[in-house]
């Protein structure tokens, strides 16, 4: 019995020592740092639980219990409550009586598309501690539809729609639309990032017209139809989405899909950039904006044609 007890408390330690050299690692690699011993001590707490439970999903995901594996990355020392308060996409307004209403055509699609490879998408960007997803759902889908139409692809300021937009269609870091902010980019067209280039702060608007890269025509949108948005997506390109992104926080590679999942809680602007199958599950091919350390290189593979996580509930893509 005594050398059970002495065992047991060395692979506590032991495991005790591998978390600590885990927490460590992390702190190094996301440059963490924290302003008191008791910070630290509640982050390592936080980030223990969330190791366990990384370490249990991807138990279930080695038994083919899980279509998707977790891992540790830049959010893992973050409560729950952290992680959604720093989501900033606002619910989708009243209909605004603007764009186009989507009208499917009945077209038959390719079993794949990736739009990236037909040089349709900017790299990865990052938003940093700033809620503004929302902008870099927009400058993406603007960014495809310019390289629909000029052959060139530029990567575009989500700063202006932070700076310029701020009070009068949207929040800058605390959140914003999209479909809404479609008639601003309409009437008064985007610079490029390299002339108004990202802060992760709210700003001054400088806007300067005499280098906008672009204007939009006008906008299409629909709301609740997957058909719809595969449709767009093969035949259009990148499409502006909204999603829940409660649940995506600790997600590194797989087809993602969580019963917890919401189809109303639309929390997040993304791009959907193309969509196929891997292991015989359908998924979407989503474009993040929480730079390449972060799932597969920066991109979510979604669960495909249940509407997962709302990814079909407010959708739209501009025509330039």
């Amino acid at each position: 019995m005594k050398f059970f007890i002495l065992g047991s408390l060395f692979v506590a330690a032991v495991a005790a020592s591998l978390e600590q050299d885990a927490f460590q690692a992390f702190k190094l690699k996301q440059n963490k740092t924290y302003k008191t011993p008791v910070e630290e001590t509640t982050r390592y707490g936080i980030f223990q639980a969330k190791l366990l439970e990384i370490e249990e999903h991807n138990s279930r995901f080695e038994q083919g219990l899980e279509t998707y594996k977790k891992g540790v990355n830049k959010f893992s020392d973050w409560t729950q409550d952290e992680f959604n308060a720093y989501l900033g996409l606002h619910p989708k307004p009243a209909k605004l009586g603007k764009g186009i209403p989507y009208v499917k055509t009945g077209v038959s699609v390719p079993a794949s598309v990736d739009w990236r490879t037909e040089g349709y998408v900017t790299g990865v960007k990052n938003q940093g501690d700033c809620g503004s997803c929302w902008a870099f759902s927009l400058t993406g889908s603007v960014e495809g539809a310019l390289f629909k139409s000029t052959g060139k692809l530029v990567s575009l300021s989500e700063q202006q729609l932070v700076d310029c937009t701020y009070g009068t269609v949207n929040f800058g870091c605390d959140g914003g639309y999209l479909e809404e902010t479609f008639p601003y980019i309409q009437e008064t067209g985007l610079e490029a990032e390299a002339s108004y280039p990202y802060k992760a702060r709210d700003g001054t608007c400088k806007f300067d017209a005499s280098k906008v890269v672009t204007k939009i025509n006008d906008y299409v949108y629909w709301y609740g139809d997957e058909e719809a948005l595969l449709e767009a997506t093969a035949t259009i390109g990148p499409i502006s989405v909204a999603m829940d992104a409660n649940y995506i926080d600790s997600y590194a590679s797989g087809v993602f899909s969580s019963r917890l999942c919401s189809s109303d809680d639309l929390n997040h602007g993304v791009l959907v950039v193309g969509y196929g199958s891997e292991n015989g599950v359908n998924y979407w091919l989503v474009k993040n904006s929480w730079a390449e350390d972060w799932g597969e290189s920066g991109y979510l593979k979604l669960l495909r044609g249940q509407n997962e996580c709302g990814i079909a509930e407010d959708d739209s893509y501009p025509i330039v």
